[in-house]
């Protein structure tokens, strides 16, 4: 049932309809749905397309299934934490408040309006990026940021302090120093880019292992992947399962593949598993993938 209200022409309008007078502005933000939209989760449903480019730096993050949005929540969180501790990302609360005060009520919508409007030079230091699949979330970082150390740092003050927890649905994360689409990548060519800092810049032989992980992809297998990246770092370096001085770490989710070089506390940090470090026990399976990668480095 509708109600119209109707009132004589030429007659002022009662108080209570008018809008009151623009003085200022004030926005909210609804906390992430996490129930089906559509027949897709909903947090594939919410905001912009962003698709994951050829030379992206970034993190690939795991979590329980239905909680993809509040990991990537949680994960900006972290991320935004850390990088202001180590002096990455500036606050500049202080300066937007100082210039409030010397500016009228106009100039301060004008500028509250303008601020809503993308902006395209303005470069975001971090951003998620949704993956068409369950658990995995990408969150692309500026090529200013190390992923290799923001995640190792995130790691090893989770475990100096694991009473002080910071993450409920945040799991693994693994770095990413750059990115490749699948289609078109050269395995051995991307991994002589990856690891020529670390293996191909002089110095002294060092230990290593390789650890690959394939999700929603039928083209690339971990034995293969193993042998080709071993290959590249060639025999003058041994391999070494279990007292490693690096991890190779080879992710490839659906149409994208991802390599970094992270240092010998890998096991001990629980992989980067976050949910581990604050709850550690035993892992089911872990002998087994430790074989599959001897033999495979082995041959």
């Amino acid at each position: 049932m509708s109600i119209s209200i109707a009132r004589r022409a030429g007659s002022p309008t009662p108080p209570h309809l008018c809008p009151p007078r623009l003085s200022g502005l004030l926005f909210t933000f609804a906390p992430w749905p996490e129930k089906s939209v559509g027949g897709k989760p909903a947090w594939q449903n919410s905001g912009r397309k962003v698709n994951i480019e050829t030379g992206d730096v970034g993190v690939i993050v795991t979590c329980d299934m239905g909680r993809e949005g509040k990991c990537i929540a949680e994960t900006l969180d972290l991320f935004s934490q850390a990088l202001e501790k180590s002096g990455q990302l500036k606050d500049t609360t202080g300066d937007d408040d100082e210039e409030e005060d010397d500016e009228d009520i106009e100039a301060q919508i004008k500028r509250e309006l303008a601020g809503l409007k993308p902006n395209k030079d303005k470069k975001k230091p971090f951003e998620a990026v949704r993956l068409e699949m369950p658990c995995v979330i990408f969150v692309r970082l500026d090529k200013s940021i190390d992923p290799v150390k923001l995640v190792h740092r995130l790691c090893t003050e989770a475990q100096a302090s694991p009473d002080l927890k910071k993450s409920r649905y945040v799991k693994r994360m693994t770095p990413v120093t750059e990115v490749r689409k699948t289609l078109s990548v050269d395995v051995e060519a991307f991994a002589r880019q990856i690891l020529k800092p670390v293996f191909h810049s002089g110095g002294p032989p060092k230990t290593y292992a390789i650890r690959p992980s394939v999700r929603g992809n039928n083209k690339f297998h971990r034995d293969s992947i193993i042998k080709t990246v071993a290959d590249v770092v060639g025999k003058e370096h041994p391999v070494n399962l279990t007292n490693y001085d690096h991890m190779i770490l080879v992710d490839v989710c659906q149409n994208i593949i991802g390599m970094s070089v992270v240092d010998g506390d890998y096991d001990r940090l629980k992989r980067f598993n976050l949910a581990e470090i604050y709850d550690p026990g035993p892992k089911a399976g872990s002998a087994g993938e430790v074989k599959t990668d001897a033999k495979a480095s082995a041959t």
